[in-house]
């Protein structure tokens, strides 16, 4: 766990010194982890890790002289085939990874399971190989240039290269306003991309070949086992991924903010420990905000050594903002990164590694927009029903509407536009950050245009029609674990506690657990609108029933009170300023009246709320400090 980067280049036409941008490279990304390794060959290949000090430095990158093969590696690899007669440490994650490459070539990535980026530069075939873990949990981006390709674990790394163009991409920056994150394989900068979890990128001379090894699908048995059996299985399972995470980090903690999904973790840690650890909660000092009692209440069921910070920000959001936007790489929407940042700094000064309890809403449909949609589905009046379909869709978004304002008409306007599309696409038009109608009033024209021409809701479609014969809870949880899960949760915990040196690994993100929950039947995931039913049924003998029957908070927190009372100022400076007006995206006159309308609370959901703000202000800060640099 740490970070890679490396570049490879056509040494006849270097005109540059790879190990100085190597080094500006890693020292980019030091806050990932304390120590780094450089390996330049005449090849035109220069590799380098940054890695922990409880792993070994071939747990991070390994080199066989013999075969010219170098492989290097940022993460974990929890589970491998063991019939290669592997006899080392279980850390030496490179030389799995190094050994099972030799043997099964490209396929080796069938053969592990973990949170992982990894690069192996095979000479013999003159190829780069880059590849990411199943569900996204580790970062890895890359960029082409005249004469070679440049990797790394984080956007920044790249930049420092100045070997990647820094043109914006205005399709990215317009589903960044749409989803709160620009889906992979795209970021804001044209030039640079990601890889794709569950893919590998083959780079041979001047070509890139992208192949899948896995994807995320649904395979329901055809027979229903029954509750009974599906409860023991997934305890069962959920053991077998906690205890591999304690094996090869048997010093870990874990954050516990009370909920279920973490709570069911230090609970089974518990079970597997037999003595107390230390876990780990961020707070907030108003009450309805506020977990850390509630984490108390499982810290004290099961004897837990427990830590808590609260969060006050009355004064130093702006400054926190800039931060995270720098260690997040991009802007951001999800607020929940700045309790994980407290609570990641808190964990480091007690621990190297913590459990999380991330993934299981996206998996199970555990969040209150699933809950939400599902009751809808069969409660919405009868009306609503006659507007969902094709003509009256064709027609309401063809309208020359926009809604920028809280009046009825604007009420009106934006109820019936959303109600003509499939409860599906319902959940995306409702968490847009800036909704459609919104950025025909924000928008400059030639944003417009490109919206237009671009609409958002297709790449959300797309995902949805992959999965068009299932209903609409597995609809709702494909997305989610393609999509939210993997460009904005993942991207959270990664950067999170990777800002602060810490390691996170969550049990929710084993293979065997993921493929089992990929096979469960639909009404075990929700009953009687009660989210992750069959978790809450296997873990219950574990936890209080306080725990088990608490409304789910997901870090909420008074971002609104935040911006308006004590930081209003700061809004208009930054999206009043002209620089920011001047960059062609907004409507300068819009945006000024909307801003003011937010400050003075006269906003509501889809005309300016705090989540446009967070939005708008972290899209400019990311053009200040990535761009404009």
């Amino acid at each position: 766990m740490g970070g890679i980067a490396g570049i490879r280049y056509f040494v006849d036409s270097q005109k540059f010194d790879a190990q100085e941008l190597l080094e500006a490279m890693l020292e980019t990304i030091q806050h990932r982890a304390p120590y780094s390794q450089m390996h330049n060959s005449h090849e035109g290949i220069s590799f380098g890790v940054r890695y922990h000090h409880l792993e070994k430095l071939s747990g991070a990158m390994v080199y066989d002289k013999a075969r010219d093969i170098l492989a290097i590696v940022d993460g974990t690899i929890l589970n491998y085939r063991e019939d290669y007669g592997f006899k080392g440490q279980f850390n030496n994650d490179a030389e799995i990874i190094l050994k099972l490459y030799k043997k099964e070539g490209d396929n080796f990535l069938n053969n592990i399971d973990g949170q992982y980026a990894i690069a192996i530069w095979d000479g013999k075939e003159k190829r780069l190989l880059l590849a990411r873990d199943r569900v996204g949990c580790k970062p890895l981006f890359y960029t082409t240039f005249d004469n070679g390709v440049v990797f790394a674990s984080e956007i920044k790394a790249i930049l420092a290269t100045k070997l990647c163009p820094k043109s914006v991409d205005l399709i990215a920056l317009n589903n960044f306003l749409s989803y709160w994150y620009v889906p992979n394989p795209d970021t804001l900068l044209n030039s640079l991309k990601q890889v794709r979890p569950g893919h590998l990128l083959l780079i041979e001379g001047g070509n890139i070949i992208e192949k899948s090894y896995w994807k995320f699908t649904y395979k329901q048995d055809e027979k229903d086992h029954g509750e009974a059996y599906y409860k023991e299985k997934f305890l069962e399972v959920f053991i077998n991924s906690v205890s591999r995470c304690i094996k090869r980090y048997p010093d870990c903690g874990a954050f516990l903010s009370g909920g279920l999904d973490s709570s069911s973790v230090v609970a089974v840690m518990h079970e597997l420990k037999q003595a107390p650890f230390k876990v780990f909660t961020g707070g907030f000092k108003e009450e309805q905000y506020n977990e850390i009692g509630d984490a108390k209440v499982v810290a004290d069921h099961l004897d837990l050594d427990h830590h808590s910070v609260i969060v006050e920000l009355q004064k130093d959001l702006p400054q926190l903002l800039e931060k995270i936007v720098w260690y997040h790489d991009a802007p951001f929407v999800d607020t929940s990164a700045i309790p994980s940042y407290f609570a990641a700094k808190l964990a480091k000064e007690h621990v190297d590694v913590v459990l999380t309890g991330d993934f299981p809403d996206q998996l199970m449909g555990g969040s209150g927009h699933h809950v939400a949609f599902m009751s809808r589905c069969q409660s919405d009046p009868f009306i609503y029903g006659l507007l969902r379909n094709k003509m009256f869709n064709y027609i309401v978004t063809r309208m020359p509407w926009s809604s920028g304002s809280t009046s009825t008409i604007d009420r009106l306007k934006r109820m019936i536009y959303r109600e003509t599309f499939p409860l599906e696409e319902q959940r995306i038009i409702m968490n847009m950050p800036v909704p459609e109608l919104l950025k025909r009033c924000l928008y400059s024209s030639e944003m417009k245009k490109m919206n237009r021409e671009n609409n958002p809701l297709n790449y959300a479609r797309s995902l949805y029609q992959e999965v068009d014969d299932y209903g609409l809870l597995d609809k709702l949880l494909y997305f989610d674990t393609l999509s939210y899960a993997t460009d904005d949760l993942m991207v959270k915990v990664d950067r999170m506690t990777a800002a602060h040196g810490l390691i996170a690994v969550s049990p929710f993100h084993d293979l065997e657990l993921i493929e089992f929950i990929a096979a469960l039947p639909e009404k075990y995931k929700m009953k009687n609108f009660v989210g992750k039913y069959i978790m809450r049924e296997a873990l219950r003998p574990m936890l209080p029933e306080y725990t088990l029957n608490k409304k789910k908070k997901g870090f909420d927190m008074p971002v609104e009170e935040w911006l308006v009372k004590n930081n209003g100022q700061y809004v208009k400076e930054i999206l009043l300023d002209a620089k920011t007006l001047n960059r062609g995206y907004f409507n300068k006159v819009f945006m000024a009246r909307m801003v003011e309308d937010f400050l003075n609370m006269k906003t509501d959901y889809a005309s300016g709320s705090a989540a446009t703000i967070i939005s708008l202000l972290t899209c400019e800060l990311w053009h200040r400090i990535f761009v404009d640099a």
